[in-house]
């Protein structure tokens, strides 16, 4: 056999007893076709290159984890946990096109090997661009579509249909069917917009149960909540403040007994109050309209007293009226100008007939003040028989202990067509004298003691009472009086000297004042 050679028709290199043939290096990943290919077609997350590869099997878990990944997001709230979600997802693409890079590799490998080279068709490339696109189509078409439903549910809410089939259920189920949109400010503003429409419901239902007064906060809190959409086109908001007012008023008639208590008071300026708001809140409305005649009616179910007569009620009520403004109703001011004053003046004399000396008294200091010249001669006549009234009050007091009858004879001619009383006060004491005669005239006048006087032990003889002591000397019209004579310090040890006196023209009376033990 030649030297360094195989024999004649020997076997060839390689072949039995000879090495192995080389193996072919690894390839880089980017310049495998295949893996470029695998790897983008990987990138939607469906396993579209485990498909290309014709690896059916990854291709199915592949596919299957995806649609997984998507169903476990929209039922946990993918947009309300955007920064969990979107991570997970943007991980298992990223493991899935880095997967196929290997494995695109291996398949360029393997060709190689069998002495084939990789395809470089570019309708993989296309492909795999195209159902990137079909992915970023697909989850923005299902947030459009979210917002298409907020647009619809906002137009129902708009309308004010905001019950469970209408408003509230669109809000819901952009809510539930569209958090694969991937976007919290979708989520947020439909959670937003139910929560309006459910303040706008609760609003509707105190309407509909007759609660005005809760209505009003209600609508209050929906106007006041930044996703409110309805608007009061209608005046509605104004019925209701109409109603509210309507409402007040008659709840307040109803408990009045008579009294204007602080609740009746307050619940009657209440209405007008509302009243008075609504042509200024809310002008040419329906509403807006009907307050002057609502207001002349308020006034007038407010002052039914002064119909009826009951001047003091009447006046309690004209005068809870009196320092609000009528600006919706004129008229009303000028009653009130009219009607509080004789209110006032009829009430001052229904106290003083009654014997209530101090409300008369308020009510004369209110005509004076305010109404000068409303029946000045009547009210000074009026002053005068509440001093005549507190005169005969404290002669009542005065004879509650007892007293002696007071029986003056006439003792001599006074000189003139007046009535002379002439009384010398003959004790230690201030003396008191008390009078009330024709058309109500009175007096108190006080005489000073008798420093020199004292307390007898029996009555004074003859005329010597007269000796000592100051003489009161008072002139009188002639007619019927009431007289009570007593001392300031013998109030507990002696009777008043009290009693019914027709007092004759020209006459004079003598008498003596004097104090036994």
């Amino acid at each position: 056999m030649p030297p360094g050679g195989p024999p004649p028709g020997g076997m060839p290199p390689g072949g039995f007893g000879g090495p192995p043939p080389p193996k072919p290096s690894r390839m880089p990943l980017l310049s495998s076709p295949s893996a470029v290919r695998t790897s983008l077609l990987n990138a939607s997350g469906f396993g579209a290159g485990y498909a290309y590869l014709r690896q059916w099997s990854f291709f199915a878990a592949a596919a299957g984890i995806t649609v997984g990944l998507l169903i476990t997001a929209a039922v946990l709230g993918a947009a309300d946990n955007l920064l969990l979600w979107a991570p997970i997802l943007l991980v298992w693409f990223a493991a899935a096109a880095v997967h196929g890079l290997f494995a695109g590799r291996s398949r360029d490998e393997r060709a190689l090997t069998r002495g084939e080279q990789p395809g470089r068709s570019a309708t993989a490339l296309l492909a795999a661009g195209g159902l990137v696109l079909a992915l970023v189509v697909s989850l923005v078409g299902v947030w459009q579509a979210g917002e298409w439903r907020l647009r619809v549910a906002d137009a129902a809410h708009a309308r004010g249909e905001c019950g469970p089939s209408e408003a509230v259920a669109a809000y819901g189920s952009v809510e539930n069917l569209f958090q694969l949109s991937f976007s919290p400010s979708l989520m947020s503003r439909a959670r937003a917009g139910a929560e309006a429409c459910a303040l706008l419901e609760r609003a509707q239902g105190d309407v509909a149960a007759g609660d005005f007064e809760q209505a009003l906060d209600s609508y209050s809190a929906y106007f006041g909540h930044a996703s409110s959409r309805w608007e009061d086109t209608d005046g509605e908001i104004a019925d209701i403040h109409f109603s509210y007012a309507a409402d007040l008023a008659s709840t307040a008639e109803e408990g009045f007994d008579g009294e204007v208590t602080e609740d009746y008071s307050e619940s009657m300026r209440q209405a007008h109050g509302v009243y008075s708001v609504i042509p200024v809140d809310y002008e040419g409305t329906e509403a807006a309209g009907d307050v002057p005649a609502a207001l002349a009616g308020l006034y007038e179910t407010g002052t039914s007293e002064y119909g009826a007569e009951n001047w003091c009620a009447a006046f309690d009520q004209i005068d809870m009226f009196h320092d609000l403004s009528w600006d919706g109703a004129p008229e009303i001011t000028e009653r009130l100008a009219a009607e509080r004053p004789d209110a006032a003046f009829n009430c001052g004399w229904e106290h003083v007939d009654s014997g209530r000396f101090e409300p008369a008294e308020a009510m004369v200091a209110l005509l004076g003040d305010e109404y000068p010249e409303h029946e000045a001669d009547e009210v000074e006549t009026m002053v005068v028989h509440i001093g005549a009234g507190r005169i005969e009050a404290e002669m009542d007091t005065l004879t509650s202990i007892g007293e002696v009858e007071f029986a003056p004879e006439a003792t001599g001619g006074s000189g003139s067509d007046k009535t002379v009383l002439e009384i010398t006060n003959n004790t230690p004491y201030e003396m008191r004298f008390l009078y009330v005669g024709p058309d109500r005239v009175h007096d108190e006048i006080i005489t000073e003691a008798c420093d020199d006087c004292e307390t007898y032990s029996s009555p004074p003889t003859g005329n010597s009472c007269f000796d000592n002591g100051d003489v009161m000397r008072v002139e009188l019209d002639p007619g019927e009086y009431r007289i009570l004579l007593t001392s300031n310090g013998g109030l507990f040890s002696a009777a008043p000297l009290h009693g019914n006196i027709d007092l004759d023209s020209g006459d004079l009376h003598e008498s003596c004042y004097f104090i036994t033990e």
